[in-house]
C-alpha cells in the first residue's frame, strides 16, 4: 500500500510545482526519521531496559556484556526497518524503492554479522564461559589470533550477503580475489606459515615462556612467543629469534617439563678387587642410594655388569625425584664423595684405561751376559 501525499496533504496543491516536488521528496525522509527515532525509543523502553533489569539479577556478568554488545547492531537493523517501511509507504519511483530497500535490507544483514561478532568478542574474552558453552578450551595467548581471524571470517560473509543484495557478481569478485590471495600468499609464503605456527605453538603448548628448551638449532630460555617469531635467550646470554614454523616442524626438547633427573652412571674397579669386597661395595652403595629422600627407592639399580679389559665395571642407575638442576649436581657431588668414602673404607682402587706390556725372548736368542759384580 503506497501513501499519496497529495491526498493526505491537499495544501500542496495550491504550492508551485517545485515547492511540491521538494516537499514531496523532503517529507518522507522526515517521516523516516520519526520513525527510526520511534523505533529506538520503543526499542530502549519496551525491549531494552526491562532485559537490563532482568540480566542486572543474575549473578553473571555474561549475560549483561551479551546484551550490551547487541544495542549497536539492534540500532543499525531499526535504521534499514525504517528504510525498508518508507520505501514501502510513500509513491517513490522504482529506482529510488529498489535502492532504499536494497541498503534496507543492507543494514539488516550488516546487523545480524555485526552482532555475532560482537557476541563471539565478549565470549573470546571470558574463556571459562566459553568453555562452559561450547566445550572448547581456548588458551588465552591464541584470543588475540582467534579474535583477529574470526573477525575477518565474519566482515568477509557479511560483505558477500551484501554484495548480492546490490546485484553483484559475487562469484568472479571471489574468483578474481583469489587469485590475488594466490599471488600474496606465495609472496608472504614464510609470514602465513610463522602465524599458523604461531598458532600452533599456542595450542599444543609444548613451551611456554620461561621454560628451557632444546632444539636441533638452537638451545636455551624462551623469553617471548610472537605471531611471527620466538625469543630464546641462549646459554651465553645470546638472544635468538626463531621463526615459528621452524619451531613446529623440529623435535623439540622441553628440559623444564620433565619431573625428575636420570642418574646414570659406570664406576670402575681394578682386577686387585676381590668378590667379597665387590659384594660389600655394592651393598653399601645400594644402601647409600636408597637411604635418600632426593631418590626414588624402586628405581635404584646398582649391578657389577661388566669385566673391561682393565677394569670391574659397576653400573649405577636411579631417578632423583627434584627436577630443579643445580639441586641435582649437588646431589650428584654429595652421592660421589659419599662412594668415594666406601671404596676408600673398603680399601678398593677405582682403575683407568691402562695396557700391560710382557716382553718375552724368542726360541735359540743370546741372552745377555749379566754384569759381573762390584768387588766390594
Amino acid at each position: 500500500m503506497e501513501i499519496d501525499l497529495r491526498e493526505w496533504l491537499p495544501f500542496l496543491a495550491d504550492l508551485p510545482e517545485f515547492a511540491q516536488r521538494i516537499l514531496l521528496d523532503l517529507f518522507p525522509f522526515l517521516f523516516a526519521a520519526i520513525v527510526i527515532w520511534l523505533l529506538r525509543w520503543l526499542l530502549t523502553w519496551l525491549l531494552l531496559k526491562p532485559l537490563r533489569i532482568a540480566v542486572s539479577r543474575t549473578e553473571s556478568q555474561l549475560d549483561d556484556s551479551l546484551v550490551e554488545a547487541c544495542i549497536s547492531p539492534l540500532r543499525v537493523a531499526v535504521v534499514g526497518f525504517a528504510l525498508i517501511l518508507v520505501a514501502g509507504l510513500f509513491s517513490f519511483s522504482a529506482e529510488v524503492v529498489q535502492i532504499a530497500q536494497a541498503v534496507g535490507r543492507s543494514l539488516l544483514i550488516g546487523a545480524v554479522f555485526f552482532a555475532l561478532m560482537r557476541i563471539f568478542e565478549v565470549i573470546s574474552l571470558q574463556p571459562a564461559a566459553f568453555e562452559r558453552l561450547t566445550g572448547i578450551t581456548i588458551p588465552e595467548r591464541l584470543l588475540p589470533f582467534l579474535n583477529t581471524l574470526l573477525k575477518f571470517l565474519i566482515l568477509a560473509l557479511g560483505a558477500i550477503f551484501i554484495l548480492q543484495e546490490f546485484n553483484f557478481d559475487v562469484a568472479a569478485l571471489i574468483a578474481s580475489l583469489g587469485v590475488v590471495g594466490i599471488g600474496i600468499s606465495l609472496a608472504s609464503q614464510n609470514t602465513v606459515s610463522n602465524m599458523f605456527g604461531f598458532a600452533a605453538i599456542v595450542s599444543d603448548n609444548p613451551f611456554k615462556v620461561g621454560d628451557f628448551i632444546r632444539t636441533p638449532a638452537v638451545s636455551g630460555i624462551v623469553e617471548s612467543v610472537g605471531v611471527r617469531a620466538t625469543r630464546i635467550r641462549q646459554l651465553d646470554q645470546a638472544l635468538v629469534s626463531v621463526p615459528n614454523h621452524l619451531l613446529t616442524d623440529a623435535i623439540v626438547v622441553n628440559w623444564s617439563r620433565m619431573q625428575k633427573r636420570r642418574l646414570d652412571l659406570t664406576l670402575a674397579f681394578t682386577y686387585s678387587t676381590s668378590s667379597e669386597q665387590m659384594r660389600a661395595l655394592l651393598d653399601d652403595v645400594r644402601a647409600l642410594l636408597e637411604s635418600r629422600d632426593e631418590i626414588a627407592t624402586d628405581s635404584v639399580m646398582v649391578f657389577f655388569n661388566d669385566m673391561n679389559t682393565s677394569s670391574l665395571d659397576v653400573r649405577i642407575i636411579c631417578q632423583v625425584l627434584d627436577k630443579d638442576f643445580r639441586a641435582f649436581n649437588s646431589l650428584k657431588e654429595t652421592l660421589f664423595l659419599e662412594i668415594m668414602g666406601i671404596a676408600e673404607r673398603l680399601e678398593v682402587s677405582f682403575a683407568f684405561p691402562s695396557q700391560s706390556l710382557y716382553i718375552e725372548s724368542l726360541p735359540g736368542a743370546s741372552v745377555p751376559d749379566k754384569p759381573a759384580a762390584e768387588a766390594p
